[in-house]
């Protein structure tokens, strides 16, 4: 088996495999095998096709080289491009676009309740996810309408766009299934439950396909013999006829064996027929004597009952055990004088043993033979010159005819026939005796008759046990009654005779009142006669309707006999080498890997294969030194979160495409250190694939950045950023520039730069009102951005929400200086006094745009200087 297995270590040996492994099985499977092939899974007008190949009804065109293809043309790369159109989903606002980066990781951003989650749940959908049970999408409870919800997405097969519509309820475009979700709040499913492959790999994913069609072929043919028995009538469901009649057997035996033309000889009557039964109906228009028969019927049984139980109180008694054993000595006795006869007038001849039951069964059959055919009107045994030997066929001379006389006479001897005599009495009495035991098997229709149909039902109970006494009783006369010394006999047993006889007077009684005439044998003649000619008509109102059973009998047998090569036992088997090849040990190794990248490669976890079923492998994460020990029990929250990330990432080993990856919250509970881990991985599946993070953590934000900038392992990972905020009454808006907080300054100070070109026609105008809101929102954009100023330049050595210290990048901080500080201050106190008033005026005037606009410049001055000197000195 493990060479078998090396074998198939890459998809192409694995198809190879199964094409020679195909030429054993059924037909119908052997062309379901062609179309999995070349199609992703057998629509219904192709089960429908196998159905009749399997029935016999259509021919097959089996699998052969020419139908497998290249293994990798089935691993296309499925990619997001957006989600819009989104309606009746949660509270989110309609008309809003949730576009994702093309490559590498796009970060979505969105505090609690900003409606993240509304757009995550549709992907859940949409894509594989593991959801729990009724994790459907809600429309917004506080609307006055609602509908079903549906959305719109936009996405990538091999680089080659396509758009799909979705509503809940009905099933998504079919090859989104290959981008997977991972949710944080269903990690237990990942750990805990035996889950079947998120990535089939081609081989698997036929032979699953047609495990499958087994199932769905099965089906098909379970429901068309179910059609079948449902099409069988009322009047054969529970037929009008007699059982006991000609007709009655033929119906009770239907099945798709039986002769039609017994049924044609069998039904209608003709018109003397006819006649007949309509005088017979009209002369036993009553049966008085069913109730005598009944009760005659059960006397009978009662009566054999009794003389059972008497026979067995006999067999039972004392004297029967003196009597068995005098006769056992008896034949003891004669069958030592026989012997010692034997001894006495043989010693002398030249063979042993003479005398012996074995000679004797010898010596009876030349007996036999010299009578019937060799000497039949000569006495035995025929002697003499002119004899031949019975035996041996070879003349007798005179030492053989007195030998063989002495043979004869010894047989005749009178104390051999006392041994045969002794031998028959002893084996008689013995017979007698031992047959008078109830049997077990018989003894429950002894009880269920006076329990049931007498209705004694404590008398019942009494029997059994006194039965069972007595064949304890007798067992021991039979056991004991060899020995000399016998010992004593269990205790006798009472039988409950005159409880029997009281109820056979009782039946006598009734009988004798219902007697009639009723009960003459013509009567029952009669009646016989009438049920033969009754059923004999049904019979003939119904002939079409029982050569048509017979029919349906022939097509259910046909059908039952094509459901055995529905089995699948020989599917699981193949797919269970090849998934020990293409993915348990790809998968268990991935998995070893993973935990390791994550940080808990001390736990002595290990993913295992749990089983396969109709084709398809299963697996579990399990403690290695407890295989049997839930995992959920001994990881921590943090852990279980890791543990469950790594499964996750494991499965997705199993096939070499690429295709889009998605995490749903995947850090919550985990601390910094794992965290950190997290990011890293993400960061690195970003180079490879298309990776989608929802998130409201920010410091998990700060550090999925700082993961994908470029290190000396690789290159850095494309990132892109989206925001998703709340409304007065919506949430879910969706904006393309990333989060204020980790939005690059520069990008921060233009966009500043661009808003006030905009709104500085307010104050030109003369518009204080809307001046001064811009005004207000400026000082805001100018203290944070200041802020974030500051943050940057200490950044090489510590940055905001994490708790790593680089002391590599302590030699930036000292290209500071004194100006640098004050001039920072003094900066952060103009932009606090924008706003303020002067002691004793009650309406300042509000700053110019030039103010502002000074105000930005000398801000991005001061970033672009230090920056300039930072870089030097590293």
């Amino acid at each position: 088996m493990d060479a078998q297995v090396d074998d198939l270590s890459n998809e192409a040996a694995a198809l190879a495999d199964i094409l020679k492994w195909s030429t054993d099985l059924p037909a119908w499977q052997r062309d379901a095998l062609r179309r999995l092939c070349s199609q992703s899974k057998l629509e219904a007008v192709d089960l429908t096709t196998l159905a009749a190949i399997c029935k016999a009804t259509e021919q097959a065109v089996p699998l052969d080289a020419s139908h497998l293809r290249d293994p990798a043309a089935s691993n296309a790369v499925v990619s997001l491009g957006a989600l819009h159109g989104l309606s009746n989903v949660n509270a989110l606002a309609p008309g809003e676009r949730l576009s994702f980066g093309k490559a590498g990781l796009t970060v979505i951003y969105g505090d609690n309740g900003a409606g993240k989650s509304g757009y995550a749940r549709v992907l859940k959908q949409l894509c594989r996810a593991r959801s729990p049970k009724g994790d459907a999408i809600l429309p917004n409870i506080y609307a006055t309408t609602s509908g079903i919800p549906t959305a719109n997405i936009e996405f990538y097969i091999g680089g080659q766009k396509r758009n799909a519509s979705w509503s809940q309820g009905n099933a998504p475009d079919a090859m989104l299934s290959a981008v997977s979700v991972f949710d944080s709040r269903t990690a237990n499913v990942h750990v805990e439950n035996t889950n079947d492959l998120a990535y089939t790999p081609l081989p698997l994913r036929i032979l699953a396909g047609l495990a499958q069609a087994c199932q769905d072929v099965k089906a098909k043919l379970v429901a068309e013999i179910k059609a079948l028995k449902e099409q069988t009538p009322a009047v054969l469901s529970a037929p009008d006829c007699k059982p006991n009649t000609q007709v009655g057997k033929l119906v009770a035996a239907l099945s798709g064996k039986t002769n039609p033309e017994t049924v044609e000889s069998l039904a209608g009557l003709s018109t003397e027929e006819e006649g007949r039964l309509q005088t017979l109906i009209a002369d036993l228009a009553s049966d008085p004597a069913r109730t005598v028969r009944q009760l005659q019927g059960l006397e009978t049984r009662i009566k054999a009952i009794i003389e059972r139980l008497e026979k067995l109180v006999a067999a039972t008694a004392e004297e029967s055990r003196t009597t068995l054993h005098a006769a056992h000595s008896r034949l003891a006795a004669a069958r030592a004088a026989a012997n010692a006869a034997s001894a006495n007038l043989f010693s002398d001849e030249p063979l042993p043993e003479i005398g012996s039951d074995v000679w004797k069964a010898l010596w009876e059959a030349a007996r036999g033979y010299s009578r019937a055919a060799a000497y039949p009107d000569k006495p035995f045994p025929v002697t003499g010159s002119d004899a031949n030997c019975v035996l041996c066929q070879q003349p007798l001379g005179e030492e053989a005819s007195k030998r063989l006389s002495s043979f004869e006479a010894f047989v005749q001897d009178e104390s051999k026939r006392r041994e045969r005599e002794a031998e028959a009495d002893y084996a008689k009495l013995l017979e007698e005796i031992s047959s008078q035991a109830v049997s077990m098997n018989k003894l429950p229709a002894v009880i269920a008759l006076i329990r049931d149909d007498v209705g004694q039902d404590d008398l019942s109970k009494t029997i059994r046990r006194e039965i069972l006494a007595l064949g304890w009783r007798l067992r021991a006369v039979l056991r004991t009654h060899t020995l000399e010394a016998p010992p004593a006999l269990p205790s006798a047993v009472a039988v409950s005779f005159d409880a029997l006889r009281s109820i056979l007077a009782d039946l006598a009684a009734r009988a004798v009142a219902l007697q009639s005439e009723a009960s003459s044998p013509q009567r029952a003649a009669l009646i016989a006669e009438r049920d033969g000619l009754a059923d004999r008509k049904w019979l003939g109102v119904v002939k079409a309707d029982v050569l048509a059973q017979i029919d349906r009998h022939k097509a259910i047998d046909a059908l039952e006999k094509a459901g055995k090569d529905t089995a699948t036992n020989k599917i699981t088997t193949q797919s269970t080498r090849i998934a020990q090849a293409l993915v348990t040990n790809r998968l268990r190794g991935r998995f070893a890997i993973e935990v390791d990248k994550l940080g808990v490669a001390g736990l002595a976890i290990e993913l295992q294969q749990a089983k396969t079923s109709a084709g398809v492998p299963f697996f579990q994460v399990r403690l290695i030194n407890k295989p049997n020990e839930p995992v959920g029990k001994v990881l921590s929250e943090g852990e279980h979160r890791c543990v469950a990330l790594a499964a996750f990432m494991a499965e997705l080993s199993t096939i070499d495409a690429q295709s889009a990856i998605v995490f749903d919250d995947p850090v919550s509970s985990l601390d910094h250190q794992h965290r950190d881990k997290v990011a890293l991985r993400l960061a690195e599946a970003g180079q490879t694939r298309q990776v989608i993070v929802f998130t409201h953590d920010i410091a998990f934000l700060l550090l999925l950045d700082e993961a994908c900038r470029a290190t000396k392992d690789r290159d850095a990972t494309p990132v892109t950023y989206r925001l998703i905020s709340r409304g007065g009454e919506n949430a879910g808006y969706c904006h393309q520039e990333p989060p204020a907080s980790v939005m690059p300054l520069d990008k921060v100070i233009d966009g500043m730069n661009s808003h006030l070109a905009n709104v500085k026609i307010h104050h030109e105008r003369g518009d204080q009102a809307k001046w001064l809101r811009e005004v207000t929102s400026f000082q805001d954009q100018l203290r944070t951005t200041w802020e974030r100023a500051v943050e940057e330049v200490v950044g090489p050595v510590l940055r905001r929400l994490s708790r790593k210290v680089d002391t590599t990048g302590l030699i930036k901080l000292t290209v500071l200086t004194d100006s640098d500080c004050n001039t920072m201050r003094e900066a952060f106190g103009r932009c606090s006094a924008l706003l303020h008033s002067q002691p004793g005026e009650i309406n300042p005037p509000l700053p110019a745009p030039s103010v502002i606009e000074t105000e930005i410049e000398m801000l991005a001055k001061w970033i672009a200087d230090i920056r300039s000197r930072q870089e030097q000195a590293a």
